[in-house]
């Protein structure tokens, strides 16, 4: 079974992907925060999982 991607592991990615490029994960976690709380705001129920995972796949990707 495939978990859901939560708040709480795409910040973590934030943090992992700002590590392997030598960047402040502070910020990286500040940013994927604020991204989160705006898509909160935008989306509802489906969407707002789809683009959690759209955005962790993104930090684990690059």
């Amino acid at each position: 079974m495939i978990e859901p991607i939560t708040e709480g592991l795409v910040i973590q990615a934030a943090q992992e992907w700002a590590a392997r490029k030598n960047k402040s994960p502070l910020e990286a976690a500040s940013n994927a925060k604020d991204t989160i709380t705006a898509l909160r705001a935008k989306l509802t129920g489906e969407e707002f999982e789809q683009a959690l995972d759209s955005l962790y796949r993104e930090y684990n990707e690059s």
